[in-house]
Order: structure tokens, then C-alpha cells, then sequence
């Protein structure tokens, strides 16, 4: 009896079944710069009848209100619809004294809940570096090789934050499949003032935005709805949070608040990593490759010419990838299926769709 031992993609693959991997080492940045379901994590709030410790999922927000009850939990799901989301899931945590939130350790088991869903966002409803560590290690784990459930977070700091506390924060969470939201937004309260909320709710904003619109699309330049900014970053703040990959908010006047740009909190210079939209496209082409080839081929024979056959079947995936808007061309010669005994190892080069972030205008004045 054969047994299966591969090393690939940093991971020793024990299984049948397709993996795949990104080489984006030709990338040159040129500039500085669907449907998902999204996940929230926290205590349920007054009245609630959801059981603790389980997940549910929901995409009617009087059916949701009615199971995770009153709080902080139902608002930010409802920030989330607000702004295009569709199915949420939820993760409630059970909590042992109802008087103060999670301990470490319920959090962690509200986090291991979310390990065997199909989810692609997460929302922790806390502004604890030491949970977001917590949820970090969950999406590095749940998203490697060997898991290959794709997922990123989107984070939301406390009231109050200063800049250089934000950049700090930051810092300690260098990943691609993170999001730093920032500033807090104001809500207008039942009489009418405007009460500043933590930075999970505009980071639920964001995801809301990405979650209901094709991969392809940025966030950068989309609304979000507030009834205010707890702070209203000037250009040089907005430049530094930016440089610190944190995700700002801007106020415009006869526009309202707007995403400056959708970066993730990823150090690099590589865009499949730094800019959301395209680190999404990412993950969203490797699962589509992995999923065609592993339903069709994995578990049939292996028949003369299935070499060919996979090729074909390779490339239109990929000019299925221009057609859709995930890429913006490809290189032919790149496409290569090579066969060593049950191994069957697919290459290919393509360009990602970019987003369009800037214009360098030059306006040339004459006197004749």
C-alpha cells in the first residue's frame, strides 16, 4: 500500500484531494497603495434565546433580534446588513458571570466554534488586542493549506484610541488577512444624541460593504452610513494611519464619510497582500481551482490523455477568471499541468484585477 506524502505549499499533504498555492513574487506595485458570509463573535444581549456556546445563522434581521437579543451583539449585525451583507453567522459566547464579558477562555471557545463553518469574514465584538490575537492565530490556522477555509478579520479599536495607540495596535497584527477600522463612528441614541460606539462597529460597516459586492470591487471610495466620526482625521493623519496599514474613515463635505482606502494590516508592498480587494481575489480564484479539479478528478482513474483534458480544462477556468473580472489577462505559455504518479501539479501565471487609486494630474498654463 502506497501512501500519500507531499510537501507542498509549506505543508506536508497527507490526503487526497486538490491544493493549491499563489506565487505573486512577479507582482511590482505601481502605486502606494458575491456574496461572503460573515461571522460575529460575542456575548448575546438582553432577552436573548440563541444557546450559548453554538452558532446560528441568519439573514432576517427580526428573526436574528429575536434570538440574540438586545445589545451590542444585534447592532453590529445590523450595521453589517445595513451596508450589503447577507447570511451572518453567529458565534455566542457563553458567559459565566453575565455582569462582565468573556473570559479568555470563552472567547476562545466561541472562536473554536466558528472552526468547521463556511465562513469568510469574522467580527470580534471586542477591542481586546489579546482576543484579536486570539482570532488572528483561528483565521491562520482555519486558511493555511491543509484547512483551505479562507477567512480574514475586521477589527475595531476602542473609544478614545490615539493615533499612535492605533499604529501600535496595528503593528502587533501584521497579516493580510486582517482589517484595522478606524475611526469610531457616532450613533444617534433614542433621544436624538450621538453616542460615540467602539471600532466594531465601523469595522462591521466595512465588512458589510466587502461582503455584498463581486471580490473585484474595492472598498476604497464606498459610504459608510454613521450619524457621525468620533474624530475627523485631517490629510496628514489620514497619510499616517495609511502608512501604518490601518483602514481610515474620512468626513466629505456634501459627500458624507467615506472608505479612504481598503488596505489590510499586511507590512507588504506586494498588492495581493496590502490591498483587500485583491488579497480577496486571491483566496477566491485558489478555491474555485481547487474545488472544480477536486469534484471532477480526484477519485477517477488516471486514463490515457487525462493530461490534456486537464489543461483544457485548466484554461477555460482562467479565461473564466478574465471573463468574471478577477484578472485582467494572462500569460498562455504559463499553463502547465505536469503528472508524477498520482500527483497531477497545475501552474499558471495571471495579472489580478488592481483597484484604480490614483490620478497625478498635470494641468500646463500658457499666456499667447
Amino acid at each position: 500500500m502506497m501512501s500519500i506524502n507531499i510537501s507542498f505549499g509549506g505543508a506536508t499533504i497527507k490526503r487526497p484531494g486538490a491544493y493549491s498555492t499563489v506565487d505573486s513574487s512577479g507582482m511590482v506595485p505601481v502605486t502606494p497603495g458575491s456574496l461572503k458570509v460573515l461571522a460575529v463573535i460575542g456575548p448575546s444581549g438582553t432577552g436573548a434565546t440563541i444557546t450559548p456556546g453554538t452558532v446560528a445563522y441568519f439573514n432576517d434581521p427580526k428573526l436574528a433580534a429575536a434570538a440574540v437579543g438586545e445589545g451590542e451583539l444585534l447592532e453590529v449585525m445590523n450595521v453589517a446588513w445595513r451596508h450589503g451583507a447577507d447570511l451572518i453567522a453567529v458565534s455566542a459566547a457563553a458567559v459565566t458571570d453575565p455582569a462582565t464579558a468573556p473570559t479568555d477562555a470563552e472567547w476562545q471557545a466561541a472562536i473554536d466554534l466558528l472552526q468547521p463553518e463556511e465562513v469568510s469574514g469574522i467580527i470580534p465584538i471586542t477591542t481586546q488586542a489579546a482576543v484579536w490575537a486570539k482570532v488572528d492565530t483561528h483565521i491562520t490556522l482555519m486558511s493555511n493549506t491543509k484547512n483551505r477555509k479562507r477567512r480574514r478579520a475586521f477589527y475595531g479599536h476602542a473609544a478614545g484610541t490615539s493615533i499612535a495607540d492605533i499604529q501600535a495596535a496595528a503593528a502587533a497584527i501584521p497579516v493580510e488577512r486582517g482589517l484595522l477600522a478606524t475611526p469610531c463612528p457616532l450613533v444617534a441614541d433614542s433621544t436624538g444624541n450621538k453616542v460615540v460606539k467602539p471600532g466594531y462597529y465601523m469595522a462591521a460597516a466595512i465588512a458589510g460593504i466587502w461582503a455584498g459586492q463581486e471580490s473585484q470591487q474595492p472598498v476604497t471610495y464606498k459610504l459608510v452610513r454613521f450619524d457621525g466620526l468620533e474624530k475627523i482625521y485631517i490629510g496628514q493623519e489620514i497619510e499616517t494611519l495609511l502608512e501604518a496599514h490601518v483602514c481610515p474613515i474620512e468626513s466629505v463635505k456634501n459627500v458624507g464619510f467615506r472608505i479612504v482606502q481598503g488596505v489590510t494590516l499586511s507590512t507588504s508592498d506586494d498588492l495581493t497582500q496590502s490591498e483587500l480587494s485583491v488579497s480577496t481575489l486571491k483566496d477566491d480564484m485558489s478555491a474555485n481551482l481547487e474545488s472544480y479539479f477536486e469534484t471532477k478528478y480526484v477519485g477517477t482513474p488516471t486514463v490515457n490523455g487525462i493530461e490534456v483534458t486537464i489543461y483544457n480544462d485548466l484554461v477555460s477556468q482562467i479565461q473564466g477568471f478574465q471573463k468574471n473580472g478577477w484578472i485582467s489577462g494572462f500569460v498562455s505559455d504559463s499553463i502547465k499541468v505536469s503528472r508524477n504518479g498520482t500527483v497531477f501539479t497545475l501552474e499558471w501565471e495571471g495579472i489580478p484585477t488592481l483597484p484604480i487609486n490614483n490620478f497625478l494630474i498635470t494641468s500646463h498654463f500658457t499666456l499667447k
